[in-house]
């Protein structure tokens, strides 16, 4: 394994981060919708995809510093929905019924153009049950940051045999979209909803994850590691620059020491990601650095942006401060493919297969 990002990966992310500080508003406040149009006119949802559907064909290894820019920004994210959308088309494994991901082959080139995008769901109160023609899904979960011409939604849906991925079309009949008293979170309510496709458990009769689910926690263990960096980046700035008593709060130990074992971490936490990226992309066995890379990764997000809102002091509670909008993005997003404890738990199991 690479211990420095490549050439390629450099040019990635200096493109993301240029073309999002475009669009950016005040403190650094982005539009879901003009996400969505940067990331298509760099073509960056084409990276992972297949020559044949329209794709680059550039791996994982290529997709985890995309994201963890994406986290820097605490950009509303459609990328990681729609290449978890492009996984679940392109997964081999079919529901009981034989209605497989092969239904929505043809959206593979129109998810690399950009011109199809999705919704990526959270929470487990959705259900799974089997009717007379496939599926039904019933329930609520959260829709975070969801782009507004989302044509899809990927649904976690528990099933008698464990939890699995659904597309439903945001037109689908039973499904409505209702706002929440939090910002950019809205609930999605499903009654009676068929999805257009099910996959198979996310884990196996073994307890062991998906290929499927490994890759949606490797994106979504570097968008959380951005959002930590992005944090802790402002948290740094903030403590350089704020003087009280005739000297900057940086310079008292309760501020910096946190700020630099929180670095050593935030290391610790990039080689693991980009390690079980660059496992995944090589095909090799990357269950294990998946799960305990968006654990740690969890942890450090959740730590380090509650202490960069403390280091911000009253400035970092009020919603038009960056700092704050990592604080609530992390909240979201650390525990969407599970609590950091139980992703510890099956990490510490899978190891001792």
């Amino acid at each position: 394994m690479r211990l420095q990002s490549d050439d390629v990966q450099h040019d990635l992310v200096r493109a993301v981060r240029a073309g999002l500080g475009l669009v950016a508003g005040p403190g650094g406040r982005l539009d879901p919708a003009e996400v969505h149009a940067c990331l298509a006119d760099l073509d960056l949802f084409a990276l992972e995809l297949p020559d044949a559907a329209g794709g680059l064909a550039f791996g994982m290894a290529c997709a985890v510093p995309v994201c963890e820019e994406l986290g820097r920004w605490a950009a509303p994210d459609s990328y990681r929905a729609g290449a978890l959308l492009a996984d679940l088309i392109q997964s081999p494994e079919q529901d009981s019924r034989g209605h497989g991901p092969s239904a929505l082959a043809g959206l593979l080139p129109l998810l690399a153009a950009g011109r199809t995008t999705a919704g990526l769901a959270a929470g487990t109160g959705v259900v799974a049950t089997s009717a007379a023609d496939g599926w039904e899904l019933n329930g609520d979960c959260a829709l975070p940051d969801s782009p507004a011409e989302a044509a899809f939604h990927v649904v976690p849906a528990r099933r008698t045999d464990g939890t699995a991925l659904a597309a439903v079309a945001v037109d689908a009949p039973g499904l409505t979209c209702t706002a929440t008293r939090r910002d950019g979170v809205r609930r999605l309510s499903l009654k009676g909803v068929t999805p257009h496709t099910l996959s198979a458990p996310l884990h196996d009769a073994d307890d062991v994850p998906s290929p499927l689910l490994v890759r949606a926690r490797i994106r979504q263990a570097a968008y959380l590691l951005g959002l930590a960096a992005g944090a802790h980046r402002l948290a740094v700035g903030r403590a350089a620059g704020r003087r009280q008593f005739g000297r900057s709060i940086g310079e008292n130990q309760a501020v910096a020491f946190p700020l630099a074992e929180q670095f050593a971490h935030l290391e610790a936490v990039r080689l693991l990601v980009h390690e079980a990226g660059w496992d995944s992309e090589g095909g090799r066995p990357a269950a294990v650095g998946a799960t305990q890379s968006l654990a740690y990764a969890a942890e450090i997000a959740l730590r380090v942006t509650a202490h960069a809102v403390h280091v911000h002091g009253a400035v970092g509670i009020t919603t038009d401060s960056a700092v704050h909008r990592h604080y609530r993005v992390a909240a979201v997003e650390a525990t969407r493919w599970g609590a950091p404890t139980s992703l510890w738990r099956e990490a510490g199991a899978l190891r001792l297969r």
